[in-house]
Protein backbone atom coordinates (compact mmCIF):
# COMPACT_ATOMS: atom_id res chain seq x y z
CA UNK A 1 0.00 0.00 0.00
CA UNK A 2 0.79 3.32 -1.20
CA UNK A 3 0.20 6.32 1.12
CA UNK A 4 0.46 10.14 0.11
CA UNK A 5 3.06 11.63 2.40
CA UNK A 6 2.16 14.39 4.80
CA UNK A 7 2.46 17.85 4.25
CA UNK A 8 5.36 19.30 6.11
CA UNK A 9 4.42 22.89 7.49
CA UNK A 10 7.23 25.50 9.14
CA UNK A 11 5.84 28.46 10.86
CA UNK A 12 7.70 31.05 10.85
CA UNK A 13 11.32 29.30 10.81
CA UNK A 14 13.91 32.10 11.05
CA UNK A 15 17.22 30.12 9.54
CA UNK A 16 17.38 29.82 6.08
CA UNK A 17 20.30 26.65 6.83
CA UNK A 18 16.96 25.38 8.87
CA UNK A 19 14.57 25.59 6.11
CA UNK A 20 17.45 23.57 4.15
CA UNK A 21 18.44 20.98 5.83
CA UNK A 22 14.87 20.32 6.89
CA UNK A 23 14.06 19.96 2.64
CA UNK A 24 17.19 17.47 2.43
CA UNK A 25 16.00 15.69 5.55
CA UNK A 26 12.07 15.28 4.05
CA UNK A 27 13.41 14.07 0.59
CA UNK A 28 15.60 11.46 2.02
CA UNK A 29 12.46 10.10 3.55
CA UNK A 30 10.30 10.74 0.42
CA UNK A 31 8.60 13.80 1.39
CA UNK A 32 7.78 16.47 -0.53
CA UNK A 33 5.53 18.94 0.39
CA UNK A 34 6.80 22.11 2.39
CA UNK A 35 4.73 24.96 3.06
CA UNK A 36 6.65 28.03 4.83
CA UNK A 37 4.17 29.85 6.81
CA UNK A 38 5.81 34.00 6.93
CA UNK A 39 9.55 32.98 6.63
CA UNK A 40 11.84 35.25 8.35
CA UNK A 41 14.10 35.83 5.74
CA UNK A 42 11.48 35.14 2.91
CA UNK A 43 11.88 33.01 0.11
CA UNK A 44 13.77 31.80 -2.08
CA UNK A 45 16.46 31.57 0.85
CA UNK A 46 20.28 31.39 -0.73
CA UNK A 47 21.52 29.99 2.67
CA UNK A 48 18.87 27.14 2.41
CA UNK A 49 19.79 26.44 -1.08
CA UNK A 50 23.59 25.55 0.32
CA UNK A 51 21.93 23.18 3.01
CA UNK A 52 19.16 21.60 1.10
CA UNK A 53 21.65 19.21 -0.70
CA UNK A 54 20.55 19.15 -3.78
CA UNK A 55 16.77 18.60 -2.52
CA UNK A 56 15.38 21.84 -3.92
CA UNK A 57 16.53 21.34 -7.28
CA UNK A 58 14.50 17.76 -7.32
CA UNK A 59 11.89 17.93 -9.78
CA UNK A 60 9.31 16.24 -7.41
CA UNK A 61 10.29 18.65 -4.22
CA UNK A 62 7.72 21.98 -3.67
CA UNK A 63 8.22 24.65 -1.72
CA UNK A 64 5.41 27.01 -1.16
CA UNK A 65 4.67 30.20 1.14
CA UNK A 66 1.66 31.00 2.79
CA UNK A 67 0.79 33.71 5.44
CA UNK A 68 -0.63 31.63 8.38
CA UNK A 69 -1.76 28.49 9.18
CA UNK A 70 -5.08 28.38 7.75
CA UNK A 71 -3.92 28.91 4.78
CA UNK A 72 -1.13 26.77 4.38
CA UNK A 73 -3.81 24.18 5.98
CA UNK A 74 -6.42 24.97 3.24
CA UNK A 75 -7.13 20.91 2.20
CA UNK A 76 -5.37 19.10 5.27
CA UNK A 77 -8.05 17.42 7.58
CA UNK A 78 -5.77 15.51 10.03
CA UNK A 79 -3.22 17.89 11.32
CA UNK A 80 -0.41 16.90 13.91
CA UNK A 81 1.98 19.88 16.18
CA UNK A 82 4.92 19.01 17.24
CA UNK A 83 5.31 21.13 21.02
CA UNK A 84 8.27 20.57 22.77
CA UNK A 85 6.38 21.08 25.99
CA UNK A 86 3.06 19.32 27.37
CA UNK A 87 0.05 22.31 27.28
CA UNK A 88 -2.04 23.01 29.12
CA UNK A 89 -5.30 21.96 26.39
CA UNK A 90 -7.70 19.57 25.70
CA UNK A 91 -5.98 17.59 22.83
CA UNK A 92 -4.47 13.66 22.54
CA UNK A 93 -0.67 14.33 23.38
CA UNK A 94 1.43 11.48 21.51
CA UNK A 95 5.01 10.47 21.83
CA UNK A 96 6.56 10.43 17.61
CA UNK A 97 5.50 6.81 17.32
CA UNK A 98 1.98 7.01 18.32
CA UNK A 99 1.25 10.74 16.79
CA UNK A 100 2.60 8.59 13.39
CA UNK A 101 0.46 5.99 13.84
CA UNK A 102 -2.84 8.04 14.40
CA UNK A 103 -1.52 9.86 11.07
CA UNK A 104 -1.24 6.69 9.07
CA UNK A 105 -4.80 5.55 10.60
CA UNK A 106 -6.04 9.09 9.12
CA UNK A 107 -4.50 8.36 5.87
CA UNK A 108 -5.68 5.03 5.81
CA UNK A 109 -9.18 6.58 5.61
CA UNK A 110 -8.22 8.98 2.84
CA UNK A 111 -7.37 11.95 4.85
CA UNK A 112 -5.04 14.60 3.42
CA UNK A 113 -2.56 14.89 6.60
CA UNK A 114 0.13 17.25 7.58
CA UNK A 115 2.74 18.12 10.44
CA UNK A 116 3.30 21.91 11.82
CA UNK A 117 6.62 22.48 12.98
CA UNK A 118 7.04 25.56 15.28
CA UNK A 119 9.97 28.20 14.85
CA UNK A 120 13.55 28.17 16.14
CA UNK A 121 12.65 30.63 18.44
CA UNK A 122 10.00 29.72 20.69
CA UNK A 123 7.89 27.04 18.60
CA UNK A 124 4.00 27.22 18.73
CA UNK A 125 2.16 29.30 20.33
CA UNK A 126 -1.30 28.11 21.90
CA UNK A 127 -2.81 30.20 19.16
CA UNK A 128 -1.13 27.62 16.55
CA UNK A 129 -1.46 24.56 18.44
CA UNK A 130 -5.58 25.41 18.69
CA UNK A 131 -5.64 24.04 15.19
CA UNK A 132 -4.61 20.61 15.30
CA UNK A 133 -6.00 17.55 16.16
CA UNK A 134 -3.37 16.20 18.43
CA UNK A 135 -0.20 17.44 19.58
CA UNK A 136 3.72 15.31 19.25
CA UNK A 137 6.08 15.44 21.87
CA UNK A 138 9.08 13.99 20.65
CA UNK A 139 10.53 12.11 23.93
CA UNK A 140 14.47 12.50 24.89
CA UNK A 141 16.37 13.95 27.37
CA UNK A 142 14.39 16.06 29.83
CA UNK A 143 17.31 18.03 31.30
CA UNK A 144 18.87 18.49 27.35
CA UNK A 145 15.06 18.81 25.50
CA UNK A 146 15.93 21.52 22.76
CA UNK A 147 15.83 19.99 19.73
CA UNK A 148 16.86 21.89 17.01
CA UNK A 149 14.03 22.27 13.95
CA UNK A 150 15.75 20.40 11.32
CA UNK A 151 16.28 17.54 13.21
CA UNK A 152 12.57 17.11 14.76
CA UNK A 153 11.38 17.24 10.38
CA UNK A 154 14.11 14.47 9.96
CA UNK A 155 13.04 12.69 13.33
CA UNK A 156 8.86 12.54 12.35
CA UNK A 157 9.37 11.87 8.59
CA UNK A 158 12.00 8.79 9.17
CA UNK A 159 8.81 7.69 11.72
CA UNK A 160 6.23 7.77 8.96
CA UNK A 161 8.95 6.44 6.05
CA UNK A 162 9.51 3.65 8.55
CA UNK A 163 6.31 2.44 9.25
CA UNK A 164 5.11 2.96 5.50
CA UNK A 165 8.19 0.83 4.79
CA UNK A 166 6.47 -1.92 7.28
CA UNK A 167 2.95 -1.39 5.64
CA UNK A 168 4.46 -1.81 2.32
CA UNK A 169 5.60 -5.70 3.10
CA UNK A 170 2.11 -6.64 4.50
CA UNK A 171 -1.03 -7.53 2.52
CA UNK A 172 -2.91 -4.16 0.91
CA UNK A 173 -5.33 -2.48 3.29
CA UNK A 174 -8.21 -0.94 1.50
CA UNK A 175 -8.42 2.70 2.23
CA UNK A 176 -11.77 3.34 3.85
CA UNK A 177 -13.47 7.16 2.80
CA UNK A 178 -17.02 5.65 4.09
CA UNK A 179 -16.97 9.49 5.63
CA UNK A 180 -15.86 12.22 3.99
CA UNK A 181 -13.87 14.35 6.84
CA UNK A 182 -14.15 18.26 6.94
CA UNK A 183 -10.57 20.02 5.93
CA UNK A 184 -8.76 22.69 7.79
CA UNK A 185 -10.68 25.37 5.12
CA UNK A 186 -14.04 23.77 5.66
CA UNK A 187 -13.33 23.92 9.43
CA UNK A 188 -12.07 27.64 10.09
CA UNK A 189 -14.93 29.05 7.37
CA UNK A 190 -17.21 27.87 9.95
CA UNK A 191 -15.53 28.54 13.37
CA UNK A 192 -14.96 32.55 11.69
CA UNK A 193 -18.74 32.38 10.91
CA UNK A 194 -19.54 31.24 14.45
CA UNK A 195 -17.03 34.01 15.87
CA UNK A 196 -18.58 36.77 13.51
CA UNK A 197 -22.27 35.79 14.59
CA UNK A 198 -21.05 35.69 18.31
CA UNK A 199 -19.25 39.35 17.93
CA UNK A 200 -22.45 40.97 16.67
CA UNK A 201 -24.18 39.46 20.28
CA UNK A 202 -21.70 41.07 22.45
CA UNK A 203 -20.47 37.20 23.32
CA UNK A 204 -16.86 37.98 23.82
CA UNK A 205 -16.92 39.88 27.18
CA UNK A 206 -14.82 41.30 28.57
CA UNK A 207 -12.79 42.01 25.87
CA UNK A 208 -9.37 40.94 27.43
CA UNK A 209 -10.77 37.73 27.31
CA UNK A 210 -11.72 37.23 23.50
CA UNK A 211 -8.68 35.62 22.05
CA UNK A 212 -8.89 32.74 24.76
CA UNK A 213 -12.68 32.21 24.63
CA UNK A 214 -12.03 31.63 20.51
CA UNK A 215 -9.08 29.45 21.04
CA UNK A 216 -11.58 27.34 23.50
CA UNK A 217 -14.17 26.98 20.65
CA UNK A 218 -11.76 26.41 17.82
CA UNK A 219 -10.30 23.23 20.44
CA UNK A 220 -13.89 22.11 20.56
CA UNK A 221 -14.28 21.62 17.03
CA UNK A 222 -10.63 20.61 16.01
CA UNK A 223 -10.55 17.67 18.24
CA UNK A 224 -13.60 15.65 17.31
CA UNK A 225 -12.66 15.39 13.69
CA UNK A 226 -15.54 16.59 12.37
CA UNK A 227 -17.37 14.80 8.96
CA UNK A 228 -18.23 17.30 6.43
CA UNK A 229 -22.29 16.08 7.03
CA UNK A 230 -21.61 17.35 10.93
CA UNK A 231 -20.10 20.60 9.61
CA UNK A 232 -23.08 21.03 7.58
CA UNK A 233 -25.35 20.23 10.13
CA UNK A 234 -23.83 22.86 12.28
CA UNK A 235 -24.04 25.51 9.13
CA UNK A 236 -27.62 24.79 9.09
CA UNK A 237 -28.39 25.00 13.03
CA UNK A 238 -27.04 28.66 12.57
CA UNK A 239 -28.83 29.70 9.69
CA UNK A 240 -31.93 28.34 11.66
CA UNK A 241 -31.19 30.62 14.78
CA UNK A 242 -30.25 33.64 12.73
CA UNK A 243 -33.57 32.84 10.92
CA UNK A 244 -35.52 32.77 13.96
Amino acid sequence: MKLLAPCIILVEPQLGENIGASCRAMLNFGVSDLRLVNPRDGWPNIKANAMAAGALEDKTFNVAVYKDIKEATYDVSYLLATTARIRDMNKPVFNSKEGIDKLIIAQNQGLKAGIIFGGEKSGLNNEDLVKADALINIENNQNFSSINLSMSVLLICYEWFFNTIKLDKTTDIPIKNEKVMANKSELNYFIDRLVSILDSTNFFTPDEKRKVMINNIEAIFTRNNLTLQELNTLHGIISSIIRS
